[in-house]
Order: C-alpha cells, then structure tokens, then sequence
C-alpha cells in the first residue's frame, strides 16, 4: 500500500510541477489578475489560478516560493480541479499540512517534497474550491522536515471571480 501510495505522490508531482515549469517556460497566456489571484492558461484545456500569501510566520532563515495553486484540466474526466500548495520547504516522509477557511472548516493535506495536496480526492478538492469561494481567508500550516512550524497567510478576495476565469476560459 505504502508502495502504491507513493507512485500516486510522485505521479502528481510531477504532472502538477511539470505543467507549472511547462507554462513558465512557454509563457502562458495571462488571463487576468483579480485582487490577489493570477489567471493564467497554457493551452484552452489547460489554466491555473495562482496566489502568494499576504502573511507568513514562522522561524526559518529562508524559504523556496510559497504560493497556492488551483489548476484546471478540462480534458480530465474525474477531477478537473486540483489544489497544491508550495511551502517552500521540504516535508518530512509522510508529512501532512493543514488548511483552515475563515477558521471555520480546516481540511488535511498529504504532502511530497515541498507541496501538498488533496491526494486525488475529488470529492475534498471540490470541497475546498467551494469553501475558498464562500470565504475570506485560507491559512496553511506546515511543518518542515527540520521541524520549522510555519503559517501562510492567504487572501481568498478575487478567488470567485478567478476561479469563474478558468473555469469560463478552459471549460
């Protein structure tokens, strides 16, 4: 099982990474900025939504880029709308992280190298897409493999609208 489990980890990994790197490298189309998300499309399939947080704590010296993606597939059958975030630090094996919505409704996230995710629930990306839209403020909460607690700070102010964009945009 934990074989299986990894295969899906690093599947996802780099499919998310890969499609990242890929539209960084062939200049995405900017489809837009609203408030503090970023819309963008690789091809008419293919958009993502992309914020920074507004806020972050914790005791580290340095950290790699910290950002919250929604992605957009519309070619994918089951899920097109999958959720990451870089915490700009590596995870412990087996690590998880923590999302909480305006403090109200908190979702666990797996995690592998420096991202986590849903682990290809649908149901649980869905959830939390329709939670951002309703709330204010997404916080993430990590811990590093040295043991740095640290805390992310996200304005969901634009996300409806963003989220619309890819959804409008990439079918």
């Amino acid at each position: 099982m934990k074989f299986i489990k990894n295969i899906v980890f690093f599947n996802f990994f780099i499919f998310f990474f890969s499609f990242l790197v890929l539209a960084e490298e062939k200049g995405p189309k900017k489809l837009g900025k609203f408030e503090y998300w970023n819309v963008y499309a690789k091809s008419k399939n293919l958009c993502y939504m992309i914020a920074q947080p507004i806020n972050s704590e914790g005791d580290y010296t340095i950290r790699g880029k910290v950002r919250t993606v929604i992605y957009r597939n519309s070619t994918e059958k089951d899920n097109k709308n999958v959720l990451g975030i870089d915490f700009g630090y590596s995870f412990p094996e087996n690590g998880k992280a923590l999302i909480e919505i305006d403090k109200r409704k908190s979702f666990e996230l797996s995690t592998f190298a420096e991202t986590a995710w849903t682990n290809s629930q649908k149901k649980t990306d869905k959830e939390i897409i329709n939670e951002m839209i309703k709330g204010s403020t997404l916080i993430a909460f990590g811990k590093s493999k040295r043991g740095t607690d640290t805390k992310d700070t996200y304005s969901l102010k634009g996300f409806s609208k963003a989220f619309k964009k890819i959804k409008d945009y990439c079918g």
